[in-house]
């Protein structure tokens, strides 16, 4: 069960567009809340430059496009809140990331953390109001909360979290005690009704009609779904679902591998930009025949200087590679793994399809197996015609 909500963050006129993001973003990083930073994502952009990036994408857009106009909203917060004792840090931050994916469609750069500093955890995300490659700005449409909440509530659904039922549902419910209502269980697959079940709970004989109208309803769906992907079979149904398990597994892989490569290229532009800013006052520290009180007036310089190549040393082998190169191979990286996300969000969306009648259809199987038993106990045997006859 996951409550949302879209607030728009507006530039507030005392302080420079740089500041307000800052404040922001700061609150949402804050290492008290999210275990020293444990629990934090990205897309579009670095954690450690995310500010810088975020001001990068606004600048293109005001030159290229158009200038800000009055109360210019900055950026978007989603503020996503878990049911507690439902779900872990790990799988909150995850779903928060799908969340921003698909309600930004992968256009907009954005940051997903997870505090856990309260019972109930829950998601922060900030993403910025203009695209990543600054020639549009995010378009809060009419009822945005609601859609954000209803994809919210399919993904609680993907991942096997309940839902919050609406005030209105909660209102006829208390009216019309009596009316049947179909709401969307804790479990996103079983959507047969059990009609025995219900009717020894006391549901009239209306209930039952209705329960078996839905049934076929279901077992026409099923059917229907079996046809339109050409699938013959239980088997070639687990089949298939098993195989784009595997596929979804490789293209994550392929997306995780693109993103550890993206986070060590910023981690060497970062060393890069350090390096060359604090070379001369290292130069001058070994001229002083590495002096203790040199080190001690610039000792923030000289060691900035010294874990940048410690980083050249790790992660390059000791080379220093070309800024200009690092950042054409991390845009590079960005266009590849745009297509892969979108197609893994696809994939896990098409796969939900097919456990549903996967899930749908072994229930009609073994309620059919059970017809036949109920039937075959039915059936007249040998003895019971002889003892009838006698």
């Amino acid at each position: 069960m996951a409550a949302t909500k879209l607030i728009a963050l507006h530039h507030i006129k005392t302080k420079s567009v740089a500041e307000c993001l800052k404040r922001c973003i700061d609150y949402v990083r804050d290492s008290r809340k999210t275990e020293d930073e444990k629990y934090v994502s990205t897309y579009g952009c670095d954690p450690n430059t995310i500010l810088g990036e975020f001001l990068l994408s606004r600048r293109t857009y005001e030159d290229n496009v158009r200038k800000p106009h009055k109360n210019d909203v900055i950026a978007y917060q989603i503020r996503q809140a878990f049911k507690p004792g439902e779900i872990t840090p790990e799988q909150a931050n995850e779903i928060g990331y799908e969340l921003a994916m698909r309600f930004t469609k992968g256009k907009h750069a954005f940051i997903v953390t997870t505090h856990t500093d309260k019972h109930h955890i829950h998601n922060h995300v900030i993403f910025n109001s203009v695209s990543i490659d600054g020639k549009s700005r995010f378009r809060n449409f009419y009822f945005s909360g609601l859609a954000l909440g209803r994809l919210s509530d399919m993904l609680c659904l993907e991942n096997d979290l309940s839902v919050i039922r609406s005030r209105y549902e909660e209102r006829m419910n208390t009216k019309n005690e009596k009316r049947s209502r179909h709401h969307i269980s804790d479990s996103s697959l079983s959507f047969l009704v059990d009609i025995e079940k219900k009717m020894q709970e006391g549901k009239g004989k209306g209930y039952e009609n209705w329960a078996r109208k839905f049934n076929l309803k279901q077992r026409a769906k099923v059917l229907l779904f079996l046809e339109e992907h050409g699938i013959a079979s239980y088997e070639e149904l687990v089949k298939k679902t098993d195989a784009m398990e595997t596929e979804i597994d490789a293209l994550n892989e392929k997306i995780k591998a693109r993103n550890e490569r993206m986070a060590k290229n910023k981690e060497l532009q970062n060393a890069i930009i350090t390096y060359s800013r604090t070379a001369e006052v290292y130069t001058d520290y070994r001229k002083s025949g590495y002096s203790k009180r040199y080190l001690a007036e610039h000792e923030t310089e000289i060691r900035a200087h010294q874990d940048a190549r410690k980083i050249f040393n790790r992660v390059s082998g000791g080379k220093i590679p070309k800024l200009k190169e690092l950042r054409a191979e991390y845009g590079e990286l960005i266009a590849a793994n745009r297509p892969d996300f979108q197609q893994y969000v696809q994939m896990r969306k098409e796969k939900k399809d097919y456990l549903v009648a996967r899930k749908n259809l072994e229930l009609l199987l073994t309620e059919k197996e059970a017809e036949e038993r109920e039937k075959v106990k039915a059936k007249p045997n040998r003895s019971s015609r002889s003892e009838a006859s006698l």
